[in-house]
């Protein structure tokens, strides 16, 4: 018997019943930040209502991003704007976050080489741990002087790679060489595109990663978005205890719906992104990254919840309760 195909459900198509059962099999928001919140720093006019009718019905909203290029100062100045200025830093998290968390786990205090934007190496600066990077300066175009650069001798216990706006083919020489000598191999965020408008795409992070992936034949530990070991320390942080009890809202399949698949979350994607209702059909043979629900923007969850909210209330009276 052929199973029925995996099937998106637009939650404004919704029955108002089907409404309501969605709204109840929630208890915890995970969402994006960039192409869901917000776009180059900009607010998606709407977004702090549906983010106040949520929590104000006793959902949980926690904010989780694959950019570590923004300083936390950065995330909450944004995020105070939408939370009516009760954010909580412990509610927002980016891949050195993760990193940082995930080294103390393990009683890390080996030396580090970061291949990542300036925030996120000061982060694991400021976390105690001994950082190595670059160069960003060109080498001469010498065997010999590439050579003394890469194969500097140092003791880098652990090879950290995310964005990094001045990557270079040194950088992922020097990495490559650490990856040798059994260093740790801890990938952040895994976006290989990064949309930073509407249509314009920047080469991301994933692609260097793939490349030390498959030149040192060595797997990461990818502590960003879709990575496993990213979802189970969540779950830990958050004391999650029935991961089907949590929605992820994203705006790229690829890393916010893989994640949130990967980590047995239900999910829902915005068409604020690259994908509007109709590139479904492209993804499936994907199964892994069609998601659960679909709603053109996060903006529109509000009257999700208005209706729901109304509608038990309504039932309610006819109950004479």
């Amino acid at each position: 018997m052929e199973s029925t195909p995996k099937m998106t459900k637009n939650l404004l198509k919704l029955s108002i019943e089907e409404k309501e059962r969605f709204f109840d099999s929630f208890d915890m928001v995970q969402t994006d930040c960039d192409g869901v919140l917000w776009m180059l720093g900009e607010p998606f006019t709407g977004v702090e209502f549906t983010i106040r009718a949520l929590r104000n019905n006793g959902k949980r909203v926690i904010y989780v991003s694959n950019n570590s290029v923004r300083t936390m100062a950065d995330y909450r100045s944004k995020l105070d704007k939408l939370t009516d200025y009760t954010i909580d830093e412990e509610d927002i998290i980016h891949p050195a976050k993760i990193v940082i968390h995930y080294l103390r786990q393990r009683n890390f205090d080996g030396l580090c080489y970061v291949i990542g934007s300036s925030n996120f190496k000061a982060c694991l600066r400021e976390a105690g741990f001994q950082i190595l990077d670059g160069p960003n300066e060109p080498v001469n175009e010498s065997i010999r002087e590439v050579a003394a650069v890469v194969n500097d001798g140092q003791p880098v216990q652990a090879v950290i790679v995310d964005f990094d706006y001045n990557m270079n083919n040194i950088k992922l020489l020097r990495a490559q060489m650490y990856l040798r000598h059994d260093a740790l191999f801890i990938a952040g965020a895994m976006d290989k595109v990064l949309p930073v408008g509407p249509r314009t795409r920047y080469i991301g992070p994933g692609c260097y990663v793939e490349i030390l992936q498959n030149v040192a034949d060595r797997k990461p530990i990818v502590l960003g978005k879709p990575g496993l070991p990213m979802s189970k320390m969540l779950k830990q942080m958050y004391s999650v205890e029935d991961s089907r009890r949590v929605l992820f809202v994203g705006d790229q399949p690829e890393m916010d719906v893989k994640f949130g698949h990967t980590s047995n979350y239900q999910t829902l994607l915005v068409g604020t992104g690259n994908y509007k209702e109709d590139d479904l059909q492209k993804l499936a043979n994907k199964l892994d990254e069609l998601p659960d629900y679909y709603i053109d923007s996060f903006a529109e969850l509000e009257q999700i919840v208005r209706d729901v909210v109304a509608y038990k209330a309504r039932n309610v009276t006819k109950c004479g309760l």
